[in-house]
């Protein structure tokens, strides 16, 4: 699918560069990526100064999160300040990232989409979620490139083809039903809210499958398809612009509702991160749920531009 058709802008050299630093931090690239990394990076000496200059800012960012910025002394905090700055500057580059999906038809931002579908069925994007949609005659297929979302499928027509999400550990086909789909680095997770959903390994090695019902999940990956324990709830709690938290650690409370902010949300100190936290919070006011979170506890929180520091 070509930009003009998508109505996408060409890829700046900045935003390649924001791609690149991140996918070389998460992992090995294989001699194919490499030599891409290579042509890209030779190819024009802004890619290489895009992306020099952006993988420093990466680094700074893992001293900060790890907490290896020295004791507080005036110069030092004036660094300190100064890789914050530096940090709230670069938040968007990485959400530009994590918002560019090459092939996708829709998706969502920081925060929560609707989307009508072709056929009548509708889909729910999570926040930083990306689906492809390929209807036909003979086909009613969403294919979900990120994230996750909540789909309502809509009855299948005698003879017509049945509702499909796929990615790429699943294939989930409505049986007339609503469920979710979330993919995640581990495989894909499926859950049923109503109805029934035939599941198939895409990944697996051999042919598995399974019917899931009200209240099923599944995990499926290359290992297979593994059934979870019934859920009570009639939809996910992101769908209801709600995220519950149980005795959760406060860097991954934090992880979780920064997707629904256009800010960075930072734990510094062993004594924050060491903070469990319980309750249920409005995704449409991240800082107003953080503060209810933390409100028995002496974890305070600064609000810079593009920052949110919880200490």
């Amino acid at each position: 699918m070509s930009a003009a058709h998508t109505g996408r802008r060409p890829q700046t050299a900045k935003e390649a560069a924001s791609r690149w630093v991140i996918r070389r931090s998460g992992e090995t690239l294989d001699a194919q990526a490499q030599a891409e990394f290579d042509a890209w990076y030779s190819a024009d000496a802004r890619h290489a100064e895009a992306y020099d200059r952006l993988s420093r800012l990466w680094r700074r960012m893992g001293e900060i999160d790890s907490g290896k910025l020295a004791p507080p002394r005036r110069a030092r905090k004036r660094a300190a300040a100064a890789s914050l700055a530096l940090l709230a500057a670069a938040w968007p580059a990485w959400h530009l990232v994590q918002n560019t999906h090459p092939g996708a038809d829709y998706t969502s931002g920081a925060g929560i989409r609707r989307v009508a579908l072709p056929d009548g069925s509708s889909a729910t994007l999570d926040a930083h979620s990306a689906i492809a949609i390929d209807f036909s005659a003979d086909k009613r297929e969403v294919r979900l490139l990120a994230g996750s979302a909540l789909f309502a499928a809509a009855p299948r027509v005698a003879g017509g083809p049945a509702f499909t999400v796929v990615t790429v550990d699943a294939s989930a086909s409505a049986l007339g039903t609503r469920y979710a789909v979330a993919r995640g680095e581990e495989g894909t997770r499926v859950t049923v809210y109503e109805h029934r959903v035939a599941v198939q390994c895409l990944a697996c090695a051999g042919s598995q499958a399974l019917v899931l019902g009200p209240g099923d999940g599944a995990e499926v990956s290359a290992a297979g398809i593994v059934r979870e324990g019934a859920r009570r709830e009639s939809e996910p709690d992101w769908s209801q612009g709600l995220l519950a938290f149980n005795d959760v650690a406060l860097p991954d409370a934090a992880a979780r509702l920064s997707r629904y902010t256009g800010k960075y949300i930072l734990v510094l100190g062993d004594a924050a991160k060491s903070v469990r936290v319980s309750g249920t919070a409005n995704i449409g006011d991240p800082k107003r749920a953080l503060a209810l979170l933390l409100a028995q506890t002496k974890v305070g929180i600064t609000d810079l531009p593009g920052l949110l520091i919880l200490r």
